[in-house]
């Protein structure tokens, strides 16, 4: 297995354990944690519900995890509404957070920057919108690192914004219809199918990396 791969699963095995600790530390016993409770409690708010949710995911400042907030909107409503949900408060919250770090980080970082890391950034902004897709198809880092990252980069909020939109939809939607399975475990075709998305997914992602990553051999024999 990758080095890569190793660092991912040891970062996800010490979020699972802060949480796991977070939660005790509140008297929240993980086990009291189902999906028809986290549901419950987003419904709970009434006509207020989508609005809440989308203030909840879509702040830049409290760090949350993206993929637990997307499968929370298929828990609460349903796979259609809650991809449109997931898929807002994930945009909103992207943009917010370019923002944050255009205005308060670009110039810092700008003078930072010498050599490879100055082409790199250029590269970044000639090819703004691909280059935006292709991050949030194929991601490599917490979306909030993504959305920090760009906006200290030279990249343009026109080509930022339309590119984070379009990338994230099949991600959304897989996690999302996740979340929707759970809230119906009698029928286990909709769990399967869920991970078969999210798996599915993964492996195109990988394969995009890859491909994109392959030495070009061209030229006549």
């Amino acid at each position: 297995m990758a080095r890569r791969t190793w660092i991912k699963l040891g970062i996800l095995a010490v979020c699972l354990a802060s949480l796991f600790f977070g939660l005790q530390a509140f008297g929240i016993r993980p086990a009291d944690v189902t999906p028809d409770k986290i549901r419950a409690l987003v419904l709970s708010f009434g006509v207020w519900a989508p609005i809440v949710y989308l203030a909840t995911y879509g702040q830049p400042i409290v760090p949350l995890p993206a993929s637990v907030m997307t499968i929370t909107g298929g828990l609460a409503f349903g796979p259609w509404w809650g991809t449109w949900a997931a898929l807002t408060g994930a945009t909103i919250r992207a943009c917010g957070e370019f923002l944050i770090a255009r205005l308060l980080g670009r110039q810092a970082v700008e003078r930072l920057l010498r050599g490879k890391l100055a082409a790199w950034d250029a590269k970044l902004a000639a090819n703004g919108f691909t280059a935006v897709l292709l991050i949030r198809l194929v991601p490599n880092l917490p979306f909030d690192m993504q959305n920090y990252g760009l906006g200290f980069s030279r990249v343009r909020f026109s080509a930022y914004a339309p590119a984070t939109v379009l990338g994230m939809i099949p991600g959304s939607f897989a996690y999302v219809y996740l979340g929707y399975s759970l809230t119906d475990p009698k029928q286990l075709w909709k769990l399967g199918l869920a991970i078969l998305l999210i798996i599915g997914l993964m492996l195109a992602q990988r394969a995009w990396s890859r491909r994109r990553q392959a030495p070009v051999h061209g030229g006549r024999a």
